[in-house]
């Protein structure tokens, strides 16, 4: 089902200019795209409660234009959004200007398109997972690869209170963690950065992974070349 949504959410990607008079029979408007109400989603209207929070609670500070799928199957198309990854919920701007979030559990997926100096990026976050340290099936996780065995990152964020030893004045700070996990048969596991634990979870290629671990001088910490590790073994 996971694999199907995130396939959904790329085609979305490279045919969203068709599909923002199609889909679900939803109108558009210039400015914001496909329109979205409060009401549309079980909403409620935007609160800022990190005032006194250095930093930002959001993946993205600013809005970005983003495709969303909900749990019932609706997609929007080009909705300006950002993700609260402190309480994991889905910031919006509706067709009438005005922000929301939109109720927590509704959203399956979300994809932002995000511009960088290589070009443009597609970053796919979905929901729905077995639960697993602390964090629930309405937990976003980003989708790095997409196979037979899926790498995810959950990214979370908390907010932290720091004393001033000096001054003694207190302030808040919002703190981000990162962790990879993969996704095999339907079952969540942490990544332990090592070679066993990939042997382990690749056990039935073992020794093309062992191989290709040398022949490479895999770095474990190196995000990206497990990434390229697991598309590799999702290519045999």
């Amino acid at each position: 089902m996971k694999n199907r949504l995130i396939a959904l959410l790329i085609c979305l990607t490279i045919a969203s200019s068709s599909l923002y008079s199609q889909a679900n029979n939803i109108s558009t408007t210039s400015k914001w795209g496909q329109q979205i109400f409060l009401s549309d989603v079980n909403g409620r209207a935007f609160e800022n409660k990190y005032a006194d929070v250095s930093g930002s609670a959001y993946l993205y500070p600013n809005f970005k234009f983003a495709t969303i799928i909900l749990k019932d199957g609706r997609t929007y198309n080009n909705v300006q959004a950002r993700l609260n990854l402190v309480e994991h919920e889905v910031n919006f701007i509706a067709s009438n200007g005005e922000q929301g979030y939109i109720g927590k559990g509704m959203v399956t997926s979300i994809l932002f398109n995000d511009t960088t100096k290589d070009g443009v990026n597609a970053n796919i976050f979905q929901t729905g997972f077995s639960p697993i340290d602390n964090q629930s099936a309405i937990h976003f996780y980003q989708v790095l690869v997409n196979g037979k065995i899926s790498l995810l990152k959950s990214i979370n964020k908390n907010i932290e209170e720091r004393l001033n030893e000096l001054s003694g004045e207190k302030s808040k700070e919002f703190a981000q963690r990162e962790n990879l996990y993969v996704l095999n048969e339907g079952s969540l596991k942490r990544v332990k950065k090592d070679s066993d634990f990939f042997l382990s979870t690749m056990a039935n290629q073992k020794e093309a992974i062992n191989q290709y671990i040398r022949t490479n001088k895999l770095n474990f910490k190196n995000e990206e070349q497990l990434k390229k590790l697991v598309e590799f073994y999702n290519s045999l």
